[in-house]
């Protein structure tokens, strides 16, 4: 427990960071880090990398980002949760203004201090940390960034749950005031399709927003995201996930698909693994719709995949990153 140097009372875990990333060594950041945690921070899935979103999704994108040689100083992550997803635009980036927010005040301010005691004090960073709804924290100030990197929640809560009582995996909340196209309520795709709106202004021109979008729904329908705002879009990289709390996850897009939404795909983790094998990340964003359409034998509904998952079956996903930039 820790509740000195401003912290307020957390858990911690030791993380080898090049480990979960996948890297040889770091240079910016701490190898072995200290990550702290309140009750509503989403914990790393250290012991099964295919499972966490940063070291599967969120690492690979921004090495594909690399290779093309695209600048970063300003990185802004929207739902940071512990940091660790800036700590990666950091080292793989070489990020150096950083703006996080999330919907808790106590997760950002650990994310803050992940962040900071875990980088090189040479790299000279500035943090910009803001609390509350998507990119609501940043409104009113003048910004021009380089990338904005999200992970959002797709599944509406249970309207009987709240938010505020801890940590839900993949839940936000449904109502809201903003007026949302039929294709993106009816695949769950809200906050991903408000984050477009909201990050328009706050980019550069040639500015870009990352949208990693788990592959449950069709490519065509993640690809007409971004062009709804008049952005230059493409999938950056394809890749696949093990679903991480599945009882929970699948159960609620189940819950989802009987009510008319979807429906939603879900893959054997046999055929994922098998599939994407010969796969390079960063040739993956060009051949997402032939991997696609390979796939398509294996495909299950949501409906499916909790019965398969009941017997036994390991079950998982694709996830596009949607590479929208600002023209």
């Amino acid at each position: 427990m820790l509740s000195s140097n401003n912290l307020i009372s957390s858990e911690e875990v030791q993380i080898d960071i090049a480990a979960l990333f996948g890297l040889r060594n770091t240079l910016r950041i701490q190898r072995n880090a200290t990550i702290y945690l309140t009750e509503r921070s989403y914990l790393p899935k250290v012991s099964d990398p295919r499972s966490d979103w940063v070291a599967s999704v969120a690492v690979p994108a921004f090495l594909a980002l690399k290779q093309t040689g695209t600048e970063v100083r300003d990185f802004c992550t929207i739902g940071t949760g512990t940091g660790l997803d800036a700590l990666a635009a950091i080292e793989i980036l070489n990020a150096r203004n950083i703006i996080i927010t999330d919907l808790h005040d106590d997760v950002v301010t650990l994310a803050r201090q992940n962040i900071l005691q875990n980088t090189d004090k040479a790299s000279r960073l500035t943090i910009f940390s803001g609390v509350g709804d998507l990119l609501y924290p940043l409104k009113g100030e003048n910004f021009s960034l380089d990338l904005i990197c999200e992970n959002l929640p797709n599944i509406p809560i249970n309207p009987k749950d709240n938010l505020k009582d801890g940590q839900i995996s993949s839940t936000f909340i449904a109502n809201r005031s903003e007026k949302i196209p039929d294709f993106v309520s009816r695949h769950l795709i809200t906050l991903h399709y408000l984050a477009l709106e909201q990050a328009f202004p706050l980019l550069r021109n040639g500015g870009r927003i990352l949208s990693s979008i788990g592959g449950r729904i069709p490519l065509e329908v993640i690809g007409r995201l971004g062009e709804e705002y008049g952005y230059s879009c493409e999938i950056l990289i394809f890749t696949w996930k093990r679903q991480s709390e599945p009882e929970e996850v699948i159960t609620g897009y189940a819950q989802w698909e009987r009510e008319g939404f979807g429906p939603f795909q879900f893959y054997p983790i046999e055929d994922l693994e098998e599939m994407f094998r010969s796969v390079e990340h960063v040739t993956a964003g060009a051949q997402a719709r032939a991997i696609e359409h390979a796939l398509s034998p294996h495909v299950m509904t949501a409906q499916e995949a909790l019965g398969a998952m009941n017997n036994g079956i390991e079950i998982g996903h694709t996830v596009a990153v949607l590479d929208s930039v600002k023209c």
